[in-house]
């Protein structure tokens, strides 16, 4: 399947009249309504309400692609919207240098189209001069004019990064537990990776190393104890390298993810860090293959 078997040139939209993701996305969502592409806008409902757009990949510094399965679609359709300016990403937030937003939606059915269109789009457009030449043009149809738009075709399998979560939080070997305690607690995290200078993985600290590593404050609190001693005080300040794992299994990016798959299986492994040439560059859980695979 090649893109422009789903991006319609009136499905482009330049520019784009709203200065935030939000309002971008609104306005792709309008033009795909007009165009007859969405078959039911009332379950799109949740868009108009939400004040932040939810599921959005950022590709490089100008790129933004917010997608998602939804059954007021019928068949996979894609919108690109190009703004003069850099948007504004949530209300009160400074954005960056966002210009483009793709936006992909599928119905619930398409997942593995649904995924791999996404990563096709994300490394196409990780090439910041296709995305400079596509923000120096002004009509659809010189866009999908662009070699790069018109040779775009979807891989046959699901990689790793097809799936991933991109941009996770990590921590430093000398990060003190209550940091990594207050980073969990308020991100909902049960597992944090811990990188080197050069963002290499030396190890993973999860919800249950802290618990393991907090026990003795935990059983002095449930035998009634109230105030803290000295001793528990001095658990916060121990440097995460010290509470770790250190035995991990790092994923590329390129791997199968049916392989993967069955090593997270085999190996009753929960979730694993993906990096690229050495380098962390996310996390794969066994909760985000479910989730984009066979959730809505």
């Amino acid at each position: 399947m090649r893109l422009l078997d789903v991006l319609r040139p009136e499905h482009v939209v330049s520019p784009l009249g709203s200065d935030t993701l939000r309002g971008a996305v609104l306005a792709l969502v309008q033009r795909l309504v007009e165009s007859g592409a969405i078959a039911r806008p009332e379950l799109l409902e949740r868009l108009s309400s939400d004040e932040r757009v939810r599921d959005v990949v950022h590709v490089g510094d100008k790129v933004l692609l917010p997608h998602s399965r939804t059954e007021a679609v019928d068949q996979l359709v894609v919108a690109i919207g190009l703004s003069p300016k850099p948007l504004q990403l949530e209300p009160g937030v400074e954005g960056g240098a966002e210009q483009v937003v793709v936006l992909v939606f599928a119905p619930p059915e398409a997942s593995s189209h649904y995924l791999q269109i996404v990563a096709a789009l994300a490394s196409t457009l990780r090439n910041d001069d296709l995305v400079d030449r596509m923000l120096a043009v002004s009509s659809a149809a010189e866009i999908l004019a662009l070699p790069e738009i018109r040779a775009l075709t979807v891989q046959p399998r699901l990689a790793v990064r097809d799936v991933m979560t991109p941009r996770v939080y990590r921590v430093y070997p000398e990060t003190p537990v209550r940091e990594v305690l207050d980073l969990m607690g308020r991100h909902q995290l049960k597992a944090v990776p811990v990188i080197g200078e050069k963002r290499e993985v030396l190890g993973v600290v999860t919800d249950r190393d802290v618990l393991r590593h907090l026990l003795p404050a935990i059983n002095r609190a449930g035998a009634g104890e109230s105030a803290a001693t000295p001793d528990d005080r001095a658990l916060y300040h121990v440097p995460v390298r010290e509470i770790m794992s250190r035995s991990v299994m790092c994923i590329s990016e390129d791997q199968s993810l049916s392989e993967v798959v069955s090593t997270m299986i085999g190996k009753d492994v929960e979730r694993m860090p993906v990096v690229h040439e050495g380098r962390l560059t996310g996390f794969l859980a066994r909760a985000d293959i479910l989730r984009k695979l066979f959730t809505t």
